[in-house]
């Protein structure tokens, strides 16, 4: 069935609060539901909507046409059971960031998303006939490697951070590109930065959303989430010759979720002045040219 609404898909990118903006949603569904705007909570989606996703991907070499209108379908009867009505809903937001890829591909190939031209051809096939707006948030590349190692320690393969960093693909990743893969299939895409999103959290929410969000109703108290610190990392490290692969992962988030100590523990952080130079001067570089794109922040 087809229906009127526009759709706003924020695509992450990992590591840059897109946990606190689905957690937002999630607890705001009441107001969406007066301003006709309908919301599936990331839990909910992820248990058959982002697999069923990954599923028809890897379909190759072709994505199946009936595939694709049952997963369409499933994703509205998703919202539907949610309690909106997508008869009189104006705008249907779907907050994922898997639809990129997932931050194992940094481990495994050193790049940003090698995958991402099939996962948006799935995704504009999937909206076929809708008018669609995506949403990006940026990262500071020198601040974005370190917490990706940080989260990809708690699910994928253990290896040291000088490892990690010696097979990232530093001059080819790039946000440029990745928007350009977006828009060759999604259109223009609206970008902010991670850096100046806690303090325009609600301006952020408003493009989203299409209605203005007031500053009192952001909980800034909740933009905080647990990492790994370079103190559990070093703990981690010096157990890999006695622990398997799944007691290093158990540790490694026994680290990052209970480990509370004195004083806060130092961010897991490149140490190379001269990598992090370079990295800060690209990324101003990319700023500038995806200026257009950037969201006003007042």
């Amino acid at each position: 069935m087809a229906y009127n609404f526009r759709i706003h898909i924020h695509l992450g990118v990992h590591k840059t609060a897109t946990t606190f903006i689905q957690n937002w949603l999630a607890t705001h569904q009441p107001f969406l539901k007066d301003h006709a705007i309908a919301y599936v909570p990331l839990e909910k989606l992820r248990k058959q909507f982002t697999q069923d996703f990954w599923k028809i991907l890897n379909n190759r070499p072709s994505m199946n046409s009936e595939a694709i209108a049952q997963l369409r379908e499933l994703l509205f009867e998703e919202a539907a059971a949610c309690g909106y009505d997508l008869g009189t809903t104006r705008l249907f937001v779907l907050s994922e960031e898997n639809l990129l890829g997932s931050l194992s591909s940094l481990h495994s190939k050193g790049k940003f998303y090698p995958d991402l031209d099939r996962r948006m051809r799935l995704l504009g096939r999937l909206f076929e006939g809708y008018e669609l707006q995506p949403f990006m948030a940026l990262r500071s590349y020198s601040e974005f490697y370190p917490s990706a190692y940080a989260e990809m320690l708690r699910h994928d393969q253990i290896q040291t951070f000088d490892a990690y960093l010696e097979g990232l693909d530093l001059a080819g990743n790039s946000w440029p590109k990745i928007v350009k893969g977006i828009e060759s299939v999604l259109g223009p895409v609206q970008l902010w930065t991670y850096e100046r999103f806690k303090d325009n959290s609600h301006r952020v929410l408003t493009a989203l959303l299409q209605i203005p969000i007031d500053v009192d109703m952001i909980d800034k108290g909740s933009m905080v989430r647990q990492s790994l610190t370079q103190q559990g990392l070093d703990i981690a490290m010096r157990c890999r010759d006695i622990l398997s692969d799944a007691e290093m992962k158990r540790l490694v988030n026994l680290l990052a979720d209970k480990m509370i100590y004195e004083t806060p523990g130092q961010k897991i952080a490149i140490q190379d002045h001269k990598i992090i130079g370079l990295l800060n001067e690209k990324y101003q570089h990319d700023l500038e040219r995806l200026s257009s794109h950037l969201i006003s922040m007042g």
